[in-house]
């Protein structure tokens, strides 16, 4: 393949990721500035919430998809995507339900319509979107990613702006702006008339290849994380919850780069599969190879000045401008996770899930034995440095288990590369 198709491919995955990003971001930004740290606490606890449910979608439907979508006869493409949004409408009424129960359970009744309607719009436009990215439609989805995710930013700064904000109002728009953007990445889609979908045919075919395992280890990586912030909102309040967010909204910043790599890696490693794992590797490396530089260089910027990045954001007045220690630790935690989840795609994208679990259930046994004596005496910077440790285990184990696979040479040359 010619670096010129590498270049755009990569180009066009970190733009739209950088919108899908930037809206999140922003969105993060303008709460933390509109809410009071105890409501904008709730949302973090909320949105975190959402993360984990979406996980079934994205590990039983969505991976799959990008796995198989690459690889199917065109004739077959428009059955597997419209059987793949069918499921995840069916998914996500059901885990919209248990949402919307647990947020009544916790004693907020007036959320639980506004974030059902949030969290079901939310999933049907990522089930669009991922129609798209599986076959490295990344400039396409470009336009309705931006409707959905700058829009919700945007309406969130108009309620600010008119005095009118609230977490109600603001998971509202969030629920309207996914709706439109799904409604046009429909239109690019061009969805006809396939037949029978075959329904029974295609879960088993995702479940096949590790549904189950996927599963398994998303709700350990992301279900850990939300451990932790219930961890430090029973042990230092929600306040400190919001205090971890306004953190991670900085080290997000290099979400953009990550999440491009998970939607470009899986399938380039599928197509390139049949040439051999360690083919397989080096065709998906060569992305993060690609891409590092920028995270390293926002990574330095971060440990340099961190007082003065939490100040562009926040404001002079903002009760989050003594957090240097904890962003410099997240930020570190980070490039340890970076390098472990460029892994993890790889092994998504050649079906060998059953590991991904494998190095899951080792990062999720190192967080529960270092997160108690971490968080209960030292709080916010507990938390951090739970996640730098949780981190640096998965990332050994990782490159053991990739080394294991493809053999010690391709990963020594990677571990160089890299």
């Amino acid at each position: 393949m010619s670096i010129r198709l590498h270049l755009s491919r990569i180009s066009w995955s970190l733009i739209d990721q950088g919108v899908v990003s930037g809206g999140t971001f922003l969105l993060n930004v303008l709460l933390a500035r509109g809410l009071p740290a105890t409501e904008y606490g709730v949302f973090a606890m909320l949105f975190g919430g959402m993360l984990t449910l979406q996980l079934v979608n994205t590990t039983q439907v969505l991976h799959p998809l990008s796995v198989r979508l690459v690889t199917a006869a065109p004739a077959d493409q428009p059955r597997l995507l419209t059987a793949s949004l069918v499921l995840i409408a069916g998914n996500s009424l059901v885990l919209g339900a248990m949402l919307a129960l647990v947020v009544a359970l916790l004693g907020a009744p007036g959320l639980v319509l506004p974030a059902l309607a949030c969290f079901v719009a939310w999933q049907l436009q990522e089930g669009v979107r991922r129609g798209l990215l599986s076959v490295f439609r990344f400039r396409a989805a470009t336009l309705g990613d931006a409707v959905s995710y700058l829009g919700q930013a945007g309406f969130v700064l108009g309620l600010s702006a008119g005095g009118m904000l609230t977490l109600s109002g603001a998971l509202y728009g969030m629920a309207a702006t996914s709706a439109l953007g799904a409604a046009g990445q429909v239109l690019q889609l061009k969805l006809r008339h396939c037949g029978p979908l075959r329904l029974r045919a295609t879960v088993l075919d995702y479940l096949s290849i590790g549904g189950g395992w996927a599963l398994g280890n998303g709700l350990l990586l992301h279900g850990r994380a939300q451990i932790l912030l219930w961890f430090l909102a029973a042990t230092s309040g929600a306040a400190a919850v919001a205090s971890f967010q306004a953190v991670l909204n900085v080290v997000n910043l290099t979400g953009p780069i990550l999440l491009s790599l998970c939607n470009i890696i899986p399938p380039t490693a599928s197509q390139a599969r049949s040439r051999g794992l360690a083919e397989a590797w080096r065709a998906s490396r060569v992305y993060a190879v690609i891409v590092a530089p920028l995270v390293l260089a926002f990574a330095a910027l971060v440990m340099a000045v961190p007082e003065t990045m939490l100040w562009l954001l926040y404001g002079p007045q903002s009760d989050y401008l003594g957090l240097s220690t904890a962003l410099r630790l997240l930020i570190v935690a980070t490039l340890l996770g970076y390098a472990a989840d460029v892994v993890a795609s790889f092994l998504h994208g050649v079906s060998a899930v059953q590991l991904a679990f494998q190095v899951a259930i080792i990062g999720a046994v190192a967080t529960l034995l270092i997160a108690p004596p971490l968080i209960g005496p030292f709080g916010l910077i507990g938390i951090c440095l739970t996640h730098l440790g949780a981190n640096l285990v998965r990332l050994i184990a990782s490159w053991i288990v990739l080394s294991r696979l493809i053999g010690p040479a391709p990963a020594a040359r990677a571990v160089g590369s890299a």
